[in-house]
């Protein structure tokens, strides 16, 4: 409920501004301004590996939204723009993976990275290329980030965990699009990319098997190593200038005014389709009996390759503001599952680490709807925050098995890949709030962007272990987010085309499996991704003069 809170908050200051004072010609970019944002982000947490190349793992993916201000300034010289700001973020970006699994005879460990605020100091470089309210700009400069990292040894060995936290330093670059909608507010749809230097902290100790496959465990003294992290992060925001907002006329003879946004007049209605072309991830952690997630006696991951499909939507935008769209879609893809395992006493092994390697058949269909209000629109803008509701549904089949870490654990010897080894069918239902920004960047040009929180996210799912006759419910809450960007070109009054893309992230906070379905309560941590580039036809039916 933080976050829900926290977003609304964000929300409230413009609320209060009327749509009826969008009707300023012109804009002067000059001088001090401050604002806030919402957006999502993924980060990419390296760990290196003090013991050697690993099998797998080492990358940590932390998705999560995020909320801050920002506070600049600007000097405008004709249709040439300088700047320097300053933004800060509360961030709850989270995620797990395995870490220095070297070896199918050591016991890997479960590393787990959180951010949980970010910022940047940079300058900023734009210019005008249409009119006086439309600003095209790059950014970049420092970056900051506190987080922090954790590693448990898996398997339930005992040792002791290991974890760092604190400030991160690196640098951003970055570029996006700002618009001014009244005297003083202006809204912008931004990517930025941040890259973190490496940090130090302690790999734990952990335990090795010299004389497999029934040798005993020897201890394994801890590491010195570093992580470094990448983030990519979307953002909408708005800023409200504390000075200027005066008509500026210095363009080489040229005026700035490019006429009054006119308010929309009419109804419209646009539907269309899309190929959904990407990649997708569902993995789940499972912890050890009784004692929690940080160490694990299982992991699974899902890696959905090439997906494929397609997708219809709709959006009604009416004369009075109200707002109403939706979409459904479906596609299907390959790609591979991997099975991770840790400390088993098997009757003839005792196993540190098993690794199998599966192929995947993937299935996903899809749906969504919303309804908003446009509480800022004029002729070449609308800015609408909307409440939603989003199902997403996958359908996995693990092919086949062979062994990548441990000879004597599972699939030592290959199973074929005609053989159904493991099923996982899955459903994701969650609340959306967000905003959706169009915004026409020049003519017959729409930018549009779209960040939407998952305050509350439900997970059901069934794992079925085939070849073992171990069917196991999965449930759970969580959070998540979706964030859509797509720029489309109008071929005529009606008819349009535009290229896009997406990123979806929904994991669970709370999870537990029925284990084989006895009635074995065992925590557990889903987590699935998907990211989707798009092409897009689209047709308008009535309308007024907004976008």
């Amino acid at each position: 409920m933080r976050g829900v809170t926290r977003n609304f908050l964000f929300w409230l200051v413009p609320l209060a501004i009327s749509p009826a004072a969008a009707q300023e010609p012109a804009f002067d970019w000059n001088g001090f301004y401050a604002g806030y944002h919402i957006g999502g982000g993924l980060g990419l947490v390296d760990v290196d590996n003090p013991f050697g190349a690993s099998i797998f793992g080492d990358t940590v993916r932390t998705p999560g939204p995020f909320a801050g201000g920002q506070l600049g300034y600007n000097w405008q010289s004709g249709r040439t723009l300088l700047g320097l700001e300053a933004d800060a973020s509360f961030a709850d970006m989270d995620g797990t993976n395995t870490c220095f699994a070297f070896s199918g005879f050591y016991v890997s460990a479960n590393c787990r990275a959180k951010i949980d605020a970010l910022g940047t100091l940079t300058g900023r470089f734009g210019f005008l290329p249409f009119d006086a309210r439309t600003l095209v700009y790059g950014k970049a400069g420092l970056a900051w980030m506190q987080g922090d990292i954790a590693t448990t040894p898996n398997g339930g060995i005992g040792r002791p965990p290991s974890d760092e936290s604190g400030v991160q330093w690196g640098f951003t670059v970055g570029a996006g699009i700002e618009r001014a909608i009244t005297p003083r507010w202006t809204v912008k749809a931004e990517y930025g990319f941040l890259a973190f230097d490496d940090k130090g902290f302690a790999a734990p100790s952990s335990e090795f098997q010299p004389a497999p496959p029934l040798g005993a465990f020897v201890p394994v003294a801890g590491a010195r190593t570093d992580f470094s992290a990448d983030i990519h992060q979307f953002k909408l925001g708005m800023n409200y200038a504390l000075s200027g907002g005066a008509v500026h006329s210095d363009l080489g003879g040229k005026s700035l005014s490019a006429g009054p946004d006119m308010p929309a007049t009419g109804t419209s209605l646009m539907v269309g389709g899309r190929y959904v072309y990407g990649w997708g991830q569902f993995h789940k952690d499972l912890g050890l009996q009784r004692q929690g997630l940080a160490a694990l006696a299982s992991r699974l991951t899902y890696d959905n390759e090439d997906i494929s499909g397609g997708e219809g939507f709709a959006r009604l935008d009416t004369a009075f503001g109200l707002m109403a769209k939706g979409l459904v879609g479906g596609a299907s893809s390959g790609g591979h599952m991997n099975d991770e395992d840790w400390a088993l006493p098997f009757p003839t092994a005792h196993i540190p680490y098993s690794n199998t390697i599966s192929g995947v058949d993937n299935n996903i269909d899809y749906w969504l709807a919303d309804i908003g209000y446009n509480l800022w629109r004029g002729g070449g803008y609308k800015v609408t925050p909307f409440i939603g509701y989003a199902e997403f549904r996958q359908d996995m089949n693990g092919l086949g098995c062979r062994q990548l870490a441990n000879p004597f654990s599972d699939c030592g010897v290959p199973i074929p890949r005609s053989i159904l080894a493991i099923k996982e069918d899955d459903t994701w239902r969650a609340l959306r709030l967000g905003a959706v920004a169009d915004l026409v960047i020049a003519p017959r040009l729409t930018l549009s962007g779209e960040a939407a929180y998952l305050p509350y996210v439900d997970f059901t799912g069934l794992d079925n272990h085939v070849l073992r006759s171990l069917v196991s419910p999965q449930q759970g809450e969580g959070t998540g987010l979706q964030l859509e960007a797509m720029l489309s070109y109008a071929v005529s009054e009606a008819l349009s085309v535009g290229v896009g893309g997406r990123y979806w992230s929904m994991w669970t906070t709370d999870g537990t499996v029925n284990f084989g379905g006895t009635g074995e309560i065992i925590a557990m941590r889903y987590a699935a991704e998907q990211a989707h580039f798009l092409v897009q036809g689209a047709y308008k039916f009535g309308g007024g003069s907004a976008p």
